[in-house]
């Protein structure tokens, strides 16, 4: 009894170890083209019209995949149900909205909404007048040896700090390189100057780095006439600031410098090296007053889970992501989104239906998570990072499927929204994909060179530090930005992004479907390895 013992825990091991390399070959087989067309067909569908968020054919979409998971007999991750819901709020302008500057010495100056200032989106309501105080870019980076509040004393103050971070144009920044951190969100830097016990915050902007452009065109796209065309922010952001906040033009900006006693591009050099004035600056009082009407609403991740069956490791969870939103439809065209994301949305399905046709179940947990909201700024997917259904001690690995359908074409005559990257034609990436997040989890970048020995893609690890910020740009950021190693699947963008002419057709199945088992195996590896991914801050591996 004691050998047949030894026998089937060696038996047991073999098929864990054997399970952590490679998937179920019968299971993979589930991944098929025909699949995957039929439903990209239905996503990119004139019935579902481009899946926007607070409309009924985002709705309808959600609903949909909750169908799907519960076919598959996959359990609700988030309780009773598969929808993870969250509140989002809109906000518009209301009235008044001042800022008044009052120097120690000359006359005071009011400034004008939208051609001087405009509230930021995540202001709260109020009215002070304080004096004015120069923080650098308002960031507390210890760890990184950088903290704009070192000995600085801004209680009850209204603190003036730049937009974006230190080294923005750095490849070797300590903020995450070329692209942009955390640190530099407009909810970190409020969020900081409130726990340093600021009355309120000016934001300057970054003379350096950005040509000037004038504020009134910065504030219809934060305070947009067309309600439909507002950025939404999580419930749970706005509810976080108590002090009031306004960006500033840039003239303006010079102007309240100046009468501190400074010129910008001084101070901003200055507050590079994490640095301040040695002199002692003028006086200057600001008041400040916003009024801002909000407006809440409830969108939905979809999230369904595959219970791990190992004791040990059942507990941990990998995630496997997409989101499902497109932007919808201006006047009389549909944005379709068939690449954006119809392609990851239906290699998400067919992922999960290939686990549920495996002989062998996970050994980890495994959660599916089709987010929401991720074209108004990965607000599903930085919710569930708020509030997971797994604690994120115990996420080993997320891998996001975003754009997987197409080959990466960029254009000569290149425009704002290809930033940066060489020239390229579609033949030239026929057969390939983008890897993103392979410099901070050198295991994960491992692991999917291993799973695509038998997929016979051609991986392409180039884009982790480029200016053009795509690493940040999809649902693995929140992730990332927790510690958590995340790989980014992305077959590249093209002349169709973001345009009505994204549409079904134009998908290159027999690729995606390579892609899905690409992901699908890499997954698996990480579902079953004995072994977690390990996770590197920036400072790896670099373009």
């Amino acid at each position: 009894m004691r050998i047949l013992a030894l026998i089937l825990a060696a038996a047991t091991l073999l098929a864990a170890g054997a399970s952590g390399v490679l998937p179920d070959e019968t299971a993979l087989e589930t991944i098929r083209v025909e699949d995957l067309k039929s439903e990209l067909y239905f996503l990119a569908s004139d019935e579902l019209r481009g899946r926007a968020l607070r409309t009924p054919y985002n709705d309808l979409t959600a609903r949909y995949l909750a169908r799907r998971f519960e076919e598959m007999g996959l359990r609700p991750a988030a309780g009773e149900s598969y929808f993870q819901e969250f509140e989002l709020v809109d906000a518009a302008l209301g009235a008044p909205n001042r800022c008044v500057v009052r120097p120690a010495e000359g006359r005071r100056r009011v400034l004008d909404l939208e051609d001087d200032f405009v509230p930021a989106p995540l202001s709260a309501n109020g009215r002070i007048r304080a004096p004015l105080v120069l923080a650098g870019f308002g960031i507390s980076a210890p760890e990184l040896g950088h903290d704009d509040y070192r000995s600085l004393d801004v209680r009850g103050k209204v603190v003036m700090i730049l937009e974006d971070e230190p080294g923005e144009r750095d490849p070797s920044s300590r903020f995450d390189g070329l692209v942009d951190s955390e640190y530099g969100r407009e909810l970190h830097k409020l969020a900081n100057a409130q726990r340093h016990g600021a009355a309120g915050v000016l934001f300057a902007p970054d003379p350096l780095n950005h040509r000037p452009v004038p504020l009134s065109r910065a504030a219809s796209r934060l305070w947009p006439e067309n309600p439909a065309e507002a950025r939404p922010q999580l419930r749970s952001g706005t509810e976080k600031i108590t002090i009031p906040a306004a960006y500033l033009s840039r003239e303006r900006a010079e102007q309240l410098v100046g009468l501190l006693g400074l010129e910008l591009e001084q101070w901003q050099k200055l507050a590079e090296k994490g640095r301040r004035p040695r002199r002692r600056l003028r006086e200057v009082e600001v008041e400040l007053e916003v009024n801002l009407t909000r407006e809440a609403f409830t969108a939905r991740n979809v999230l369904a889970l595959m219970p791990g069956a190992d004791p040990r490791l059942r507990d941990e969870v990998v995630v496997i992501g997409a989101h499902f939103d497109h932007v919808g439809e201006e006047g009389d065209e549909v944005f379709y989104g068939a690449d954006d994301n119809a392609s990851g949305t239906v290699g998400l399905l067919e992922i999960a239906e290939a686990y549920g046709a495996s002989s062998l179940p996970p050994r980890r947990s495994v959660l599916f998570a089709a987010f929401n909201a991720e074209e108004r700024g990965l607000l599903g997917s930085y919710h569930y990072v708020e509030q997971p259904v797994f604690p994120l001690q115990q996420t080993v690995a997320m891998f996001q499927m975003d754009m997987i359908g197409r080959d990466e074409e960029i254009p000569e005559r290149k425009g704002y929204r290809f930033r940066g990257l060489e020239s390229q034609s579609a033949e030239s990436n026929r057969n390939a994909v983008n890897l993103l997040g392979y410099s901070r989890s050198r295991d994960l970048k491992e692991i999917a060179r291993s799973a695509n020995q038998s997929v016979g893609l051609e991986l392409r690890f180039r884009y982790d530090n480029h200016r053009i910020g795509l690493l940040r740009r999809s649902d693995n950021w929140p992730f990332l930005a927790r510690g958590i190693p995340a790989l980014f699947f992305h077959t590249g963008l093209h002349p169709d992004y973001h345009r009505p002419t994204d549409t079904a057709d134009k998908i290159n199945f027999e690729k995606l479907a390579k892609v899905v088992r690409l992901v699908y195996a890499s997954s698996w590896h990480a579902a079953n390895s004995d072994d977690r991914p390990r996770f590197q801050a920036f400072g790896g591996e670099r373009r």
